[in-house]
This record gives structure tokens, C-alpha cells and sequence, in this order.
């Protein structure tokens, strides 16, 4: 007698998400899960330090297997379950509850959480890109300097008042026009090492969030590149052009921003070890930054029509 096994739903959620806080939607996921004939196993992850331990035992368990792991939350939490299942005979999918969702749309990922999720057990997997500072995967983007201290000032100001657009923009702009030192690192890229002054590095990974920059990029995604975008030395006046600039969309004629593509680059710091910010994530890495695209390394559960940024499986 032969017997079936189900396939399982792994829901790694984050308890301050949507899915930790309502039990409506955890219903609606069950349906789903009864209707395709799926288990559903749930992780709610309490706090920070369990986030990587439980998404190591859900990918773990789906390997090789036809079960499908599921991250449910904003891009950090999405960033760290990518970071386990990332090269691995695993399905990943995406539910998204973050701010902007940028790596979800990107994908074209369902913005509704119930549609998302029946996605994430009916869609189409193909291996998407990552990008890779010191082995640790991200998504939208990875950056240190005067934008990584606005994500620290922004983390800062939506626990306190909560985490809504209107706060994050606001929080960014407070942040940078407030005073802040200039980087002095080495960057070396495809042989070339060269010493830069700057406020700030910002390498992206997502095409959709640098357009909403006004950064004119997008030929780096085509070609599974990275884009780095630096800022030259400037003063609090300069910075005011350089945001609205970023408002109105024009940041691409803005002498104080360069930009440019790299498969892979290095970068030292003067101090042993920096501030990095992956995807919202605050890290501490130890010099030198060794950042690099992956093509082809996660095994995304996306929707039949592909986006730009995906491979089928071959």
C-alpha cells in the first residue's frame, strides 16, 4: 500500500506582522492549505534571535522535498530566510507585510497577504538574484554611511511611533540633513583600487526601488549586475538638492551623485570593522567588504508571467 505524504507549508512570521497578530489570516491560510491539499506548519518567531534557528529547521525540513518555505513579514524578516534557503534545493516564497515591499512588487508578489500565499503554493519557482556582502545575502540593498545611519535613526523612530510611511520618510530626511562623518575607503573593482571620500555607499539590488530613486540604473539589473551609487562630499545646501532631486525625480543630472555598475567589488574601511546596513538589517562586518552579485541562487515561487529579474529552472 502506497501512502501519500502531503506537502507542507512552512510559515516562518514574524509575531509583530500581520500574520503574528491575526488569527483571521492564519485561518484564511489554513483554508488555502486544506483546499490544495497542503500542511501547514507554523513558526512565529518572538524575537530576533530565534529568526535564523527556526528558518533553519523549516529549510531543513523542506529539503528536497515538494514542500515550500514561506517568509512572512517585512525585508528583514524576508532577508533573513532568504539567507538560509538561498542556494539550496528549496522552494522560497514570499507574503509580504513590510513598509514598501519592494523586493516583493519587484517579483510582482501579490500585495494582498491571502492572494500572496495561495501564490506561494500554486506559483512557478525560478532562480532569482542576490547580492552578497561578506556572505550575507541581500535583497533590496546594502549600504554604509550616512543611509545606513538614517535606517538606525528610522528603526530608532518607528518604535517609537510606529511604523508607517509618513514616519520613515520623515525620520530619513531628519536624518540626513543631520551632521555626519565622511567615509575614506579603498574600493577595488575589476583590478582597480582607488581611495573615495564620501558620505555614503549604497549598493542596490532591486530595479524597482532605484527607479523610485530617480536613479537611472536599471541597465545593471538587465545585465544581473549590481548598481553602486556613492555621494560625493557635500554640504547641508547640497544635500537639500540632492533630496529633492530624489523628489522630483532627476537624481541622474545630479553632479554629487555617481553611480555605476559591478559584478563584484571590495571595500576597505579605515576601522576594522563598520556599520552595514542589508535590507533594513543593522550588522556589524569586518573590513574588508567583499560584495558580489549570485545570479541564479534562490529558488523563488513566482507568479507564471516571470519578471525581469528571474531565470526559469533549467
Amino acid at each position: 500500500m502506497v501512502i501519500l505524504v502531503r506537502p507542507r507549508a512552512h510559515l516562518i512570521s514574524n509575531e509583530k506582522s500581520g500574520v503574528g497578530q491575526s488569527s483571521t489570516l492564519t485561518q484564511g491560510f489554513k483554508k488555502i492549505c486544506e483546499e490544495l491539499n497542503y500542511e501547514l506548519v507554523e513558526y512565529i518567531i518572538h524575537c530576533p534571535e530565534e529568526l535564523e534557528q527556526q528558518s533553519r529547521i523549516a529549510v531543513e525540513r523542506a529539503l528536497n522535498n515538494c514542500d515550500v518555505v514561506i517568509a512572512a513579514g517585512g525585508d528583514g524578516t524576508i532577508r533573513s530566510v532568504a539567507q538560509v534557503a538561498y542556494g539550496k534545493n528549496v522552494r522560497f516564497a514570499v507574503v509580504p507585510f513590510g513598509t514598501f515591499n519592494f523586493f516583493a512588487r519587484t517579483h510582482n508578489i501579490p500585495e494582498d497577504n491571502v492572494e500572496a500565499f495561495r501564490l506561494a503554493l500554486t506559483g512557478i519557482p525560478r532562480l532569482v538574484r542576490v547580492g552578497l556582502v561578506n556572505g550575507q545575502v541581500f535583497l533590496n540593498n546594502a549600504s554604509l554611511g550616512l543611509y545606513a545611519k538614517a535606517i538606525k535613526d528610522r528603526e530608532s523612530n518607528t518604535d517609537r511611533f510606529g511604523r508607517h510611511r509618513l514616519v520613515v520618510i520623515i525620520s530619513t530626511i531628519f536624518s540626513l540633513f543631520s551632521k555626519h562623518r565622511l567615509l575614506k575607503v579603498d574600493l577595488l573593482s575589476e583590478k582597480k583600487l582607488g581611495t573615495v571620500y564620501t558620505p555614503m555607499i549604497f549598493i542596490g539590488n532591486n530595479a524597482l526601488q532605484l527607479k523610485n530613486l530617480a536613479l537611472n540604473v536599471a541597465h545593471c539589473m538587465k545585465a544581473n549586475l549590481l548598481a553602486v551609487v556613492m555621494l560625493k562630499p557635500v554640504t547641508k545646501s547640497e544635500i537639500f538638492t540632492v533630496i529633492m532631486r530624489g523628489i522630483f525625480r532627476t537624481l541622474e543630472d545630479e553632479k554629487n551623485v555617481n553611480s555605476f555598475c559591478v559584478d563584484s567589488l571590495t571595500i576597505f574601511t579605515r576601522k576594522p570593522s563598520h556599520m552595514v546596513v542589508l535590507d533594513g538589517e543593522i550588522m556589524t562586518m569586518n573590513s574588508p567588504l567583499h560584495i558580489r552579485t549570485q545570479p541564479q541562487s534562490l529558488n523563488m515561487v513566482l507568479p507564471i508571467q516571470p519578471s525581469l529579474t528571474s531565470e526559469p529552472i533549467k
